[in-house]
């Protein structure tokens, strides 16, 4: 039976939550990486005409990332067996993606307005989706977002913070989390897991670089 494959473009963006949950729990897979170009020819395989798409060793599709990140966080014990430790984690992730979404209009605009626009968010919406992250950080007790284990959430807020401060989001202060102590101490925290700091020895690529210790 062949592995698990991961279409998605080779960015560091919404799949790579699903990568490192793989990865930690010592799961076999491949990655599928697409450009611009190549796309087009795979896209009537995928359910929705989007990915990422999870492929399953028995070639079913499994899409959207939400649900990709929960079924690979479950096979990799990533995922908290409590009921409330995983309403927590759940909590986090949906904040999180209600911060990420105020950029997603921002791609299609020019640069200029682009940088302008992301700005503008992080002066304003951004700041203070960010803030309420930094509160539920710092009111965690356990050392980690739900609970006292490593969690797929942790390793979102992690991909999330080291993607918008690692230059991919043009008009990102790269220094972003200097205004945010809990978060960046936090973003370290993980990146200094043996487990993550491993898989970005291994796939430390440029695109990868704020993915590391102390970036």
């Amino acid at each position: 039976m062949s592995s698990y494959k991961i279409h998605y473009f080779a960015a560091p963006a919404r799949a790579e939550v699903a990568r490192l949950c793989l990865s930690i729990g010592g799961i076999a897979y491949e990655d599928i990486n697409y450009t611009q170009a190549t796309f087009p020819e795979a896209k009537p395989r995928m359910p929705f005409g989007q990915v990422p798409v999870l492929e399953l060793p028995d070639g079913r599709m499994l899409a959207q990332s939400g649900a990709i990140d929960r079924y690979v966080a479950k096979l990799a014990g990533l995922y908290p067996a409590d009921p409330l430790d995983a309403a927590y984690a759940d909590q986090l992730v949906f904040q999180l993606a209600d911060f990420m979404e105020l950029f997603t209009p921002t791609w299609a605009l020019p640069m200029e307005e682009r940088i302008k626009a992301r700005q503008e968010i992080l002066a304003g919406k951004g700041k203070e989706k960010l803030q309420q992250l930094e509160k539920l950080v710092e009111a965690q007790s356990g050392g980690y977002v739900a609970g006292v284990k490593l969690s797929f959430a942790d390793l979102a807020l992690f991909v999330g913070l080291s993607n918008m401060s690692g230059g991919l989001y043009d008009g990102v202060p790269k220094n972003l989390l200097d205004e945010y102590p809990a978060l960046k101490a936090f973003r370290n925290k993980i990146a200094n897991e043996p487990a993550v700091k491993a898989h970005y020895e291994k796939h430390g690529d440029v695109l990868r670089a704020s993915f590391k210790p102390d970036a």
